[in-house]
């Protein structure tokens, strides 16, 4: 039986948070989203979309609309320094049909805000939330200025990477600073969309990481891998460096490089290897990256908001009380989220480290598993979204589309 409809804060104007908005709402609770920022805006440039992610889109009727905005994505391409090709891995491995999509992050944003305001949610920008307070079997949320916000049956704490809020609810949660971050940038290109359409990248070492990804018909976002202690906000980026050491790693992509270090507009991103004893306190439930955030490696960071949002929506409409809905949210998201941040967590100092025997294993072992027919499949289902954990994987359907 679905519980009588409740009032709901979600903290977070996010990929996740604007997505668990529109669910909730359209489910009939009174919704209520918190966003810091008295002009909400995406952070970052371009993010690769997985099957799982866009059967989320699907569910709320912007899968269409995405897909016009965006630049479909065939596969993922990796090669050394010396061109020799690492990783080659296709969705067509995993179904005909199958395929990610390149988006821009401010394309997304603008779509999933258009529809929590049709669903009915509020938007109350300009309030940043520091701290939670309990009020009988309900959370206020606490602003910067002392304002007071709720009380709410549930509280959904969907602000990010850096949250704010978890160590306050989670005084024992890890969430240690990855030692590599990156700056991106996405500039024009008319190619973007032709008949290669791949996320490629190029490798040095551990060290050296670029990665161009088509977000639009005529656009790609440029990544370069660069140091955490070199990106924060008080430090002047060296993109003549940028642009010398890119052009030395990757000189086909000059083109590429010359438009994004002459705009000069790189975002900045640093991330978190986030763990949290569980999803929930009472009231109060952490999602997306303010739940587990991992490094970008996997490329499944807005993926596992979006399917959070739907399992907390449809969680909520299946339980008969919020105990039962919390438990059930974390049934169906806990193996998931947690492999992804293993995996991620595991697999970065093979691209991202001061180690050169990590880098010659990558080569040798990447090289070969994407080579041999029975592991490539399994590696392409690690793309595109499907583990549920080391040992156990989802499927696409028989149109090639995940199944919510």
């Amino acid at each position: 039986m679905a519980l009588v409809p409740f009032e709901i804060g979600i903290v977070g104007c996010g990929v996740a948070g604007q997505a668990a908005a529109s669910f909730l709402a359209d489910a009939g609770h009174r919704v209520t989203v918190l966003e810091r920022f008295e002009q909400p805006h995406p952070v970052g440039a371009g993010l690769l979309l997985q099957p799982t992610g866009l059967a989320v889109l699907r569910a709320l009727g912007l899968e269409r609309d995405a897909l016009s905005a965006g630049a479909r994505i065939d596969g993922l391409l990796g090669e050394n320094q010396w061109g020799i090709r690492v990783i080659d891995l296709a969705y067509c491995d995993l179904h005909p049909a199958a395929f990610g999509l390149g988006i821009r992050r401010s394309d997304l944003f603008d779509l999933l805000r258009r529809r929590l305001l049709a669903a009915g949610a509020r938007l109350v920008p300009g309030v940043e939330i520091v701290d939670v307070e309990r009020e009988g079997a309900r959370a206020v949320a606490l602003d910067r200025k002392a304002g007071r916000h709720g009380p709410f049956d549930l509280l959904v704490v969907a602000d990010g990477t850096h949250s704010a809020l978890r160590q306050r609810v989670f005084p024992r949660a890890r969430a240690p600073l990855y030692p590599w971050g990156c700056i991106c940038a996405t500039v024009p290109d008319p190619l973007a969309s032709g008949a290669v359409r791949l996320l490629r990248q190029r490798f040095a070492d551990t060290t050296t990481m670029m990665g161009i990804l088509p977000v639009a018909p005529d656009a790609v976002t440029m990544f370069w891998s660069l140091r955490t202690r070199d990106l924060g906000p008080e430090r002047p980026l060296d993109l003549e460096a940028v642009r010398q050491e890119a052009l030395a790693l990757w000189p086909e992509a000059a083109s590429t490089i010359e438009r994004a270090v002459s705009g000069g507009e790189f975002s900045r991103a640093t991330y978190r290897h986030v763990a949290l004893p569980r999803s929930s306190e009472g009231p109060v439930v952490f999602v997306g990256d303010a739940a587990h955030g991992t490094s970008p490696q996997l490329g499944q960071g807005a993926n596992l908001g979006l399917l959070d949002a739907h399992a907390l929506a449809r969680s909520l409409a299946e339980a008969g009380d919020l105990a039962q809905a919390m438990e059930l949210f974390s049934r169906r998201r806990g193996a998931s989220n947690r492999f992804y941040r293993s995996a991620s967590h595991l697999l970065t100092p093979f691209f991202q480290s001061d180690s050169v025997p990590l880098a010659i294993l990558r080569d040798l072992l990447l090289r070969q598993a994407c080579q041999t027919p029975i592991v490539r499949p399994m590696l392409t289902g690690v793309l595109a979204g499907l583990r549920r954990g080391w040992l156990s994987a989802e499927s696409l359907d028989t149109d090639g589309q995940y199944p919510l």
